[in-house]
């Protein structure tokens, strides 16, 4: 991030954020930009392209909110992005956190910014070691009070990189963190031990995320972005299938993706592609 950068570029920096990792964004991030450098071009783009596009981000889902926030500025913000909270958490994908940082960032609005960085944070400046401890409007009412007027974009992108460094979740340096003489938690937050995540549904142990992704790289792969089923299910598979791999993929994969938009499917040649 930078001061005052182009709100078009907040926007998509903002998107590519919410699951992906801060470097792979800054590989992708420049490739986007010249493949869309407007919210005009984004608008005008096929879902086929813009999934395309997607390629190395994950969670292909959120290529196509960002297809549909970008045609919603521009049919009902004649191509502005919106610079008030109600107008940009009224569009696809932008929630109370997304909606914050456009302000702050792309329009230099005061406002306060919470994530799971910035929580953690003012959760041990006010004594939790684990923010799972503290109290969600307690910490709500805290970020209100806390930023500097009139710097809100410098204050809170400080926060987020002294999350992302020093005042970890599991690795606090509380001596060389600049708010360690306003923080209760100082030189001795309790390092979080991890929870036991809930388990995610899946095939052969792996997620169905996962294999969700491995489908859409698949098909992004093929000359026509599109093959048929059967291929299709050995090429993510890699190992000899049986029924419950059809079974699975024909009543979990597939009509998700499909329910997604991320896929077509025709049951009667059953050729699977890229939606178009």
């Amino acid at each position: 991030r930078y001061l005052n950068p182009e709100p078009y570029h907040v926007l998509i920096s903002e998107y590519m954020l919410q699951q992906t990792q801060t470097q792979r964004i800054a590989e992708r991030f420049p490739v986007f930009i010249e493949q869309y450098p407007n919210i005009h071009a984004l608008s005008n783009t096929t879902k086929q392209e813009i999934i395309m596009a997607w390629q190395g981000l994950g969670y292909n889902n959120r290529a196509l909110r960002l297809r549909d926030c970008a045609i919603a500025i521009v049919d009902k913000h004649e191509g502005f992005i919106p610079d008030t909270y109600d107008e940009l958490t009224s569009l696809p994908g932008i929630g109370p956190y997304t909606a914050s940082a456009i302000m702050a960032f792309a329009y230099g609005i005061d406002i306060a910014i919470i994530d799971v960085n910035i929580y953690r944070i003012y959760s041990r400046i006010l004594g939790f070691s684990d923010p799972a401890d503290a109290n969600k409007r307690m910490i709500a009412s805290f970020a209100e009070h806390a930023y500097p007027r009139g710097k809100a974009s410098e204050w809170h992108q400080a926060l987020m990189d002294i999350g992302a460094t020093l005042c970890k979740a599991n690795h606090a340096v509380c001596n060389e963190c600049p708010l360690h003489l306003h923080c209760k938690s100082a030189f001795q937050v309790q390092m979080q031990v991890k929870k036991k995540s809930r388990k995610e549904p899946s095939h052969r142990d792996i997620p169905n995320r996962i294999w969700r992704g491995k489908t859409i790289e698949c098909l992004r792969n093929r000359p026509s972005y599109a093959e048929s089923k059967k291929l299709l299910l050995d090429a993510i598979i890699e190992d000899h299938i049986n029924t419950q791999d059809i079974h699975w993929f024909d009543h979990i994969i597939l009509p998700s993706l499909v329910k997604d938009s991320l896929i077509e499917y025709d049951m009667q040649t059953q050729i699977v592609s890229i939606a178009s």
